[in-house]
Order: structure tokens, then C-alpha cells, then sequence
């Protein structure tokens, strides 16, 4: 029994030495005191990785306001873990001193976002990882701030910027105004280089400022520029028409061309071609793609191999110049036997709103911290609905994710008797601008803001320049930030546009 006590002395002589130690915590950026920060002290692992000290001793300490604390009984090789609100943890070796000097690096930044102007602004705020928004009032809180120190701030209506903040802790930033007032441009157009020079010199001559270009394929989903990537090599998905994307791009910028990637997703024939497991299949006919009513065939919203190759594709686009990706067809089928869709493995128990959801969070992560936008193209009728519409979209859930949502709002789509006009495509002011308005007004739950597509070709109903203009008026007087028209064969009615 003696023998036993002598040992137990000898053992808590050996763990608790007389031997004290103070510090003091200090702001890396300000040399000023932190106050209530948490340290931790436990002996140093031995080399099996084995604590000598139990986690039952764990000795903690919280700093004064003069950022100092103090142990007055320590192990001989103490490994002390920092941790204070703001701050990123440190860890300090204690072994042999008396007294230990502890720089901490704040981690948190919170500024005010505003327009040229002085505005405040609601906006996104992104530092790799570490995402935020600011408030009615412009102001913003970041958590978990990468070393980076790099900003990018998005504001629907505004020039992105990106912004290196250095060693501070408080950072402001003033966006510069850019509505966009666009219209669309497809491959074929620019591969022919008299038409592609006019729709140019018409945005010139008036209020135009901004254009979306194909660069994947609708029906096909073939890759539609000279790309590099490895993955898209493999796959073979390649169809180049557009010539020289990098000579395009240097040739809108130098215009000051606001450009736009429009980048169709699951409507994919070319790489459910190369890669058949990515595709919808058919329960009817067990490991056969399934089809739609159209005889196409559409990857897998679920499967996450897709969500990448189409980031992938997004991210080199943005690399040769592009400021802004709009996803289309980025929903499920709406045509076919539905009924027959397997969707495998990766499908189970998950929602179609889940899989649109997931893919968009996905490509806002990866493509905000370069910089540039993202948008999403919705029927019209999404502004109307509560559920899905079967297809994964809903208006809320989509805000959440991108910084555009662009409702394809075509009178001419519209059924007879809606909205109680016998030809809705005769009152084309009305229907934008009620459409606009309901959209407007669901997606205020997010940043996100509305950019319509706009009808400028015939159908049902001639379509002139006061028709087409009474659109962009309704959209503009309604909510929608900026507008962009459609016209597939690309002839545009510039009667309708107002003078730079």
C-alpha cells in the first residue's frame, strides 16, 4: 500500500511540475489585446501518437482584456490550441518556457456593399468557400475567411469585381451599374461573319449592350468551340462551329460587350452518346436509354458526373472571357412516357427539385470565385406555379442558387383566354409585365433577381417595334433587371430599341 502512494506521487510530481506559464493573445493585423479567447493545454503526443496526459486533464484558460492568461501548474512539454471569435486557431508549443507570445489571424470580415453611387446594396459575397449576402442596408458579416484575403461581390444589375482586402478586418466596396440588354446569337451566326458584323453595328447604333451566345448545342449537346479540356477530348463531344472563340470574345470586349455563355444541360444527345450510363434509362426495357416524345435523349439530372462535365464546359468558357453562364434545359423531361424513366441508383429517394437544386449550388460555388454570374432559363409559366411543374423548378428554390432567373415570357406561348385575353399574344405590355412582376415578387426570398427573355419574332400575331418595345417597357416598369430578345433566326427589330 505504501509502496502504491510513493508511486502515485511520484507519477503526479512527474505530470504537474511547479513550473508556470503565462501569455499574452494579440490581433496579427492590430498588435491589440484579444480578450476572452480560449486556450487549451494538453501534453504533447508521444511519437505512437498516444497523449501523456488523459483528456480528463485538459487544462483550458480564458484571456483577460489585456489578452493575457496564466497556468500555474503545466506538463513538461504542454502543447497549447488557441481559439477566439474572429480569429483562426493557433497551436504553440509550450515545452520549456515560461512565457509565450500568441499572434492570432483574423479569420472575419464585415464592410458595407454599395453602388457607385452610395446606394446600399443587397449583394453575394464570396471568399473561396465562405459565402455570404448583405442586408437592405449594403452591410455584410464573412465567416471563415480563406488566407486569400481575395473578395468577389455580385450584385444582380452590377459589374461583378473581385478585390484583394489585405490585413484588415472591415472592407467596403462600390459596384459599378450594368444592366444587361441583350439578344441572342447563335453559333451558326457567328460562324458567318457578314451577319455576325451586323447584329454588332446594330448594338452599336442603339441601346443594346450585351449578347448570349450558344456554345453548346440545343438538340444536340455537342460542344460548339475549339476546346481544350482533357475531359471533353475524351468524351469527344465536340462539334466546332464557332470558329475562333478567342478572337470573338477579344472582339466583343474590346466593345465593351457584356457576353453571355448559354449552355443547354441535360438535353444532352451528344455525351449520352459517349457515355450511355449517364443517360435516363427505360424501366420497360431494362439498361436501354430511355427517350422522350421527341426520340431524344436526356443524361440524368441526378448523376453527378453530368453536374461536372457541364461545370467543367461552364468554366473553361469563363476562362476564354465569358462574364456570365446561363444554364438551359436544366430540368427534367416534360415530353414522353415519364412513367418509364428510371433513374438508377443515383435517384433514389431524392427529388427532382433536389437534382436541379444541387447541380446550380454546385456551378455557383465553383463559378463565383471567378468572377462571374450565373442564370437560369425557366418556362413561363414558372412565375405561376407552387409545385415543380414535373420537371424540378421552382422559382424559390432557383433563387436560392443563381444570380438570374430568366423566364421565357413569349406571348405567343401563352393559351388563348389566360389572363382573360382572348389572345394574350395581342397584349404583349400585360403579359410581360404581370409575369415579370409575379417573379419579380418570388424571388425576392434571395439576391436573385429577374432578366426575362423577350418575344421579337411572329407568331399568331405580327410582331413590330411598338409590340416588341411595349414588352421591354412592361419588363423594365415591373421589376425584371435588364432583358434579353429572342429571335432564332437572329433578325432582330431594331425599331423597337432606343439610341445608346
Amino acid at each position: 500500500m505504501v509502496i502504491l502512494l510513493v508511486a502515485g506521487a511520484l507519477a503526479y510530481y512527474q505530470f504537474f511540475t511547479f513550473r508556470t506559464l503565462v501569455g499574452t493573445i494579440t490581433n496579427s493585423y492590430t498588435d491589440k489585446p484579444v480578450p476572452n479567447a480560449l486556450i487549451t493545454l494538453r501534453a504533447r503526443a508521444d511519437k505512437t501518437g498516444t497523449p501523456t496526459v488523459t483528456p480528463s486533464l485538459l487544462l483550458t484558460a480564458t484571456s483577460g482584456m489585456d489578452g493575457k492568461f496564466l497556468f500555474d501548474r503545466i506538463p513538461a512539454d504542454p502543447l497549447l490550441t488557441v481559439e477566439a471569435e474572429g480569429f483562426g486557431a493557433e497551436e504553440v508549443d509550450g515545452t520549456a518556457k515560461r512565457e509565450v507570445s500568441v499572434s492570432l489571424v483574423p479569420n472575419t470580415l464585415s464592410g458595407l456593399i454599395t453602388s457607385s453611387d452610395g446606394t446600399p446594396l443587397a449583394a453575394s459575397i464570396m471568399a473561396a468557400g465562405a459565402r455570404t449576402t448583405s442586408g437592405p442596408d449594403g452591410k455584410y458579416h464573412l465567416e471563415a475567411v480563406p488566407p486569400d484575403r481575395k473578395l468577389v461581390v455580385k450584385a444582380a444589375g452590377y459589374r461583378a469585381k473581385t478585390v484583394e482586402f489585405g490585413q484588415v478586418m472591415t472592407h467596403d466596396v462600390s459596384l459599378e451599374p450594368m444592366v444587361v440588354k441583350a439578344i441572342y446569337i447563335s453559333a451558326d451566326t457567328v460562324a458567318t461573319p457578314s451577319k455576325l458584323q451586323a447584329l454588332i453595328d446594330m448594338i452599336d447604333r442603339t441601346e443594346l449592350n450585351a449578347v448570349v451566345i450558344d456554345v453548346k448545342g440545343d438538340n444536340s449537346g455537342a460542344v460548339l468551340y475549339d476546346s481544350t479540356s482533357d475531359l471533353i477530348k475524351e468524351l469527344g463531344t465536340v462539334n466546332q462551329i464557332i470558329p475562333d472563340l478567342d478572337a470573338l470574345m477579344e472582339n466583343l470586349k474590346s466593345r465593351n460587350i457584356y457576353t453571355i455563355a448559354r449552355l443547354p444541360v441535360f438535353w444532352d444527345q451528344a455525351v449520352t452518346g459517349a457515355r450511355p450510363e449517364w443517360a435516363l434509362k427505360s424501366k420497360k426495357a431494362p439498361g436501354q436509354v430511355w427517350v422522350d416524345g421527341y426520340g431524344r435523349r436526356w443524361a440524368n439530372p441526378h448523376n453527378e458526373e453530368v453536374w461536372n462535365y457541364n461545370i467543367e464546359i461552364a468554366r473553361e468558357v469563363v476562362s476564354r472571357g465569358f462574364d456570365e453562364v446561363q444554364f438551359d434545359n436544366a430540368h427534367f423531361p416534360s415530353e414522353g412516357e415519364l412513367e418509364d424513366i428510371d433513374f438508377g441508383p443515383a435517384g433514389e429517394g431524392k427529388k427532382r427539385v433536389d437534382a436541379v437544386k444541387g447541380f446550380l449550388e454546385r456551378a455557383y460555388y465553383e463559378l463565383s470565385p471567378l468572377g462571374v454570374y450565373t442564370g437560369i432559363n425557366v418556362f413561363a409559366f414558372t412565375p405561376y406555379v407552387q409545385d415543380d411543374q414535373g420537371i424540378g423548378h421552382n422559382l424559390e428554390e432557383l433563387a436560392l442558387n443563381v444570380d438570374y432567373i430568366c423566364p421565357t415570357i413569349y406571348p405567343a406561348d401563352f393559351p388563348d383566354g389566360f389572363m382573360e385575353f382572348p389572345k394574350p399574344a395581342e397584349r404583349p405590355a400585360e403579359v410581360v409585365g404581370q409575369t415579370t412582376k409575379r417573379a419579380t415578387a418570388r424571388a425576392s426570398v434571395s439576391p436573385a433577381r429577374i432578366r426575362p427573355w423577350l418575344q421579337d419574332f411572329s407568331r399568331k400575331v405580327e410582331y413590330d417595334a411598338p409590340k416588341v418595345r411595349a414588352e421591354i417597357d412592361a419588363a423594365e416598369q415591373n421589376g425584371a433587371v435588364g432583358w434579353m430578345l429572342w429571335n432564332f433566326g437572329n433578325v432582330y427589330t431594331e425599331g423597337a430599341l432606343k439610341s445608346p
